[in-house]
């Protein structure tokens, strides 16, 4: 059977499957290594287009760690500018206002436990206050070397 492929149209959807179009409930995305260029170029600008598109609930948090010494606010100026320059979608103020609240940054080592220990407040944190409730994903975007050995 041929099946007709174009832009905009997906032939793996059922549209009779009605679970594709919910949005998965509050949840913090974790990416290691965010100053980076992967990070600035692709994952933050696609992570505003999700929530541009209306795909992240309301409740998303967005979390980066690095070894910069930034606060949050730091590190959400550098999320406005990846977005503002790599966003495929239109910028929007009210889905920027909605993404910035749950913007958070910890700064720490891979080698120092401190660190992970700050990292584990901060989501603890955002189960309570975000109502991720434990549901984090973790993005590596570091290059292998920098992984100590033990992990």
């Amino acid at each position: 059977m041929t099946v007709p492929v174009s832009r905009g149209h997906n032939p793996l959807r059922d549209p009779d499957d009605r679970r594709l179009n919910r949005i998965a409930g509050p949840s913090a995305l974790v990416i290691f290594g965010v100053t980076g260029d992967l990070s600035r170029k692709k994952l933050m600008p696609a992570v505003y287009d999700l929530a541009n598109r209306g795909l992240l609930p309301p409740g998303f948090a967005l979390v980066g760690f690095a070894r910069r010494d930034w606060a949050d606010q730091d590190f959400a100026q550098v999320v406005y500018e990846a977005v503002k320059k790599h966003a495929r979608t239109e910028f929007r103020e009210e889905t920027w206002q909605q993404l910035l609240q749950g913007i958070r940054f910890v700064s720490g080592e891979f080698d120092n436990p401190e660190s992970f220990q700050k990292l584990r407040e901060t989501v603890e944190k955002l189960d309570i206050e975000r109502g991720t409730m434990g549901n984090h994903a973790y993005y590596l975007s570091i290059p292998p070397e920098v992984v100590p050995a033990r992990c």
